[in-house]
């Protein structure tokens, strides 16, 4: 059993790809399942909220610092490893790197890790088994329904099946509107290049937030409030956001 990573006052912006300002009070890294068991069990015993953070995760940053305990799995959690089934996949694994691997080339442009591929659920299709931590123990489980209440540690990915990732940055969910795909939707309502400071839309894509360096947590939720606003004027359709705030706010 390896020894935590523990870091207080741990800047978000290194985390996050939207960057943000503050802070996760308290940081710990677990390498392995028994030190995970363990740290969760004494942060349970403390009651102390857990909010886990999968790597480079595609998160709206908060306001200001999150108080509670930041679980990042490192170690065990990002290996790889074949089998006569698929691939073994740790939960912290960037699901990007697995696309150049035969059978997975859907994923090459898939963004973050397996872990947050699995709460979205676009991911199930591929998964043959999950492991996960739920309630005092680890299961392992062929149910492969996204849980609140259960941390992915790993999961089986079974080759040669298509799945549909959304764009790394994507701030709503990419649905098709009336027929017509959610981007030439917003195409045609003008939000590419949209900005708030620097916080802005994707020329390339208007499904895609942008921060260029400066744009604080409060511009970039007044841009998605703004571009929600103005579809929903101009069509009717209300947008489904499909960012949300990091570390699941704090429930396991």
């Amino acid at each position: 059993m390896d020894s935590p990573l523990f870091l207080e006052e741990e800047p978000i912006r290194r985390h996050l790809p939207l960057r943000g300002e503050g802070h996760f009070e308290r940081w710990i890294e677990l390498r392995d399942e028994a030190t995970l068991l363990a740290t969760i069990r004494q942060l349970r015993a403390e009651k102390q909220t857990i909010r886990p953070i999968p790597p480079f995760q595609d998160a709206l940053p908060p306001d200001a610092s999150l108080s509670g305990v930041a679980l990042r799995l490192g170690g065990d959690f990002e290996k790889i490893e074949e089998r006569p089934e698929g691939l073994w996949v740790g939960a912290s694994v960037l699901l990007a790197q697995l696309g150049i691997r035969r059978g997975y080339k859907s994923l090459e442009k898939a963004p973050g890790t397996l872990a947050e591929a699995w709460e979205e659920g676009w991911l199930g299709p591929m998964l043959a088994r999950v492991r996960r931590f739920k309630g005092r123990g680890f299961e392992d489980t062929e149910e492969i329904t996204p849980d609140a209440k259960a941390l992915i540690v790993g999961a089986l990915l079974r080759p040669d099946v298509r799945v549909y990732p959304p764009r790394a940055g994507a701030v709503f969910v990419d649905t098709r509107q009336r027929g017509v795909p959610l981007r030439e939707l917003l195409r045609k309502v003008k939000l590419s290049g949209l900005r708030v400071h620097g916080a802005c839309f994707a020329e390339d894509d208007p499904l895609v937030l942008v921060n260029r360096g400066d744009a604080t947590p409060r511009q970039l939720r007044l841009l998605v409030a703004a571009v929600k606003e103005r579809v929903q004027t101009a069509t009717g359709l209300v947008l489904q956001e499909r960012l949300v705030a990091p570390g699941r706010g704090g429930r396991l």
